[in-house]
């Protein structure tokens, strides 16, 4: 069955295209995952689709053959937990659906406010689902776990694909080989084009001088003029056959790794064995209400890398901005330096000077550094917009950038890639890995938590549990299995009809965990 039908659909604003889609449609049992970058349009889309007031001019057709159901982005700006309101939107969305024939769930970031678990739990409701999905994400993780349809807008087109995110993935990495090849052996022909022409043309000029071998009688009465015709046309005409290959040569675009070793401040370097922060053992509470316990000291070492993770609502934000604001019992080296990005930073802001003027005054990285990240962060056609007038989504990343580009040897971050797009993600990520001081970061992302492979503390059953933590119930399990297979061992040997090869299987097993160990 065909759901949705959209032909030649094209969206503008003052005159200015958003974007095309010359033919898509959602047939049965389709997951689509719409992406692309903040800005391209692609809640306005889904806006269309569900019949929702829009301020762009729409032409085009869009069919429905079926209703829709439409659970727009939460912004999580109040206390109550988005991560619970998001759920309850959705369940809401679940009942409506089931109890609807013919119906497109749409599904604006779904997982931008849900933990691990909540997301472990959307994922299990929509692949039940017998209904097609529409559903906007820049989770990268509960993309390749559910859809089977892409529609990603970029460069003023909707594009689509069928197949999986991953999929999709593996043909944009060919894309890009193939076009790089191509580029590459386009270049090869210009340049044996252009040798070809500067061949004629000096064979051309040669044809009219006089060799010192003829006289100028024979020379005169010689015609080569013809000659001297047909090598300029030659000439000319791989000249134009060369300006049309150059007009049409586009460079792949291909992102250049973030470089971060030029920092333009070294009074911020601390040793990588210092501890630039010391818990105390403490009760972490909020509103005389308690969350979780420190049941130990712990440290935070000169380049330590670290990501919290626990359930919504556990004292995971509570716990950063208590630190930040010095709330803790806790000692903080003198030469610390923090950076703090909290969520619900886009809040409206009265500073007059530009984003360049700001950023650049407090950036400790080179020019290059600072104007690659603000790239990243789909900043450069701001640069000189005042800050002030930056939209919601500009002033996150803004926020964000001053945060990462300061003068900090700790960076505080509660989920910062919550409103970014993928391919921002994707540079925070790049960015932190090779940050050179420590970073403390909270985030529901599993692919980016699984990329930066930091060192993981946990607030779980209201303990803030380490690494070290891990470490101690594991020893203590292999403990008791040495000592129950010990045990075990004595009574074999002590045995006169054990066999042997039963006794040698035990003492290997224990020599195996005690290797653990």
């Amino acid at each position: 069955m065909e759901y949705i039908k959209i032909t030649n659909l094209k969206v503008e604003y003052q005159g200015e295209v958003l974007f095309q889609a010359p033919h898509l449609n959602v047939q049965d049992q389709q997951i689509i995952g719409l992406i692309g970058d903040n800005g391209v349009g692609k809640t306005t889309l889904v806006n269309i689709i569900a019949e929702k007031p829009t301020v762009f001019e729409v032409e085009g057709q869009v069919k429905r053959n079926c209703h829709t159901i439409l659970v727009p982005q939460i912004l999580n700006n109040s206390e109550q937990s988005g991560g619970e309101k998001e759920k309850a939107a959705i369940v809401r969305a679940l009942l409506q659906i089931n109890q609807t024939q013919n119906s497109l769930l749409i599904l604006d970031e779904p997982t931008s406010n849900l933990d691990i678990e909540q997301q472990r739990w959307l994922i299990k409701a929509l692949d039940s689902l017998k209904q097609p999905i529409l559903l906007i994400s820049h989770d990268q993780a509960f993309l390749s776990k559910l859809v089977n349809v892409i529609w990603q807008i970029k460069d003023q087109q909707v594009h689509e694909f069928k197949g999986t995110y991953d999929e999709y993935q593996q043909f944009l990495r060919a894309q890009e080989k193939r076009q790089n090849a191509e580029y590459v052996q386009k270049q090869v022909e210009i340049k044996k084009l252009r040798k070809n022409q500067v061949d004629y043309e000096t064979r051309a000029k040669k044809s009219t001088k006089k060799k010192k071998n003829i006289s100028w009688s024979d020379w005169k009465i010689r015609d080569s003029s013809g000659l001297e015709k047909s090598l300029f046309r030659k000439s000319t005409l791989l000249k134009r056959r060369i300006t049309k290959a150059e007009m049409t040569l586009k460079k792949p675009q291909v992102h250049q790794p973030i470089t971060l070793g030029n920092i333009e401040n070294m009074n911020l370097e601390l040793s990588q064995k210092s501890s630039i922060v010391r818990f105390k053992t403490q009760d972490v509470a909020v509103h005389k209400k308690q969350l979780f316990s420190i049941t130990k000291e712990l440290k935070i070492k000169g380049k330590e890398k670290i990501a919290l993770t626990g359930k919504n609502g556990a004292g995971k934000s509570v716990f950063l901005a208590k630190l930040f604001h010095k709330e803790l019992a806790v000692w903080l080296n003198p030469q610390l330096k923090m950076g703090y990005f909290q969520q619900n930073m886009a809040q409206e802001t009265e500073e007059t000077a530009t984003v360049k003027e700001v950023i650049y005054k407090n950036s400790i990285f080179n020019k290059t550094t600072t104007m690659q990240l603000l790239g990243d962060l789909h900043l450069q056609r701001s640069l000189d917009n005042q800050v002030s007038a930056l939209s919601g989504g500009q002033l996150v990343c803004y926020k964000l950038a001053k945060v990462l580009l300061g003068e900090h040897n700790l960076l505080i971050l509660d989920e910062p890639d919550n409103f970014l797009d993928i391919s921002s993600i994707n540079a925070l990520e790049e960015f932190l890995r090779n940050y050179p001081f420590a970073v403390i970061v909270v985030s529901h992302d599993q692919k980016l938590l699984k990329d930066l492979n930091f060192t993981s503390w946990k607030i779980k059953n209201h303990k803030l549990i380490t690494p070290s933590d891990f470490s101690s119930k594991e020893n203590a399990k292999n403990a008791n299995q040495i000592s129950l297979l010990q045990f075990k061992l004595d009574k074999l040997i002590s045995d006169p009809n054990a066999s042997f090869n039963d006794i040698e299987n035990i003492s290997r097993e224990i020599n195996r965990i005690s290797k653990k160990d």
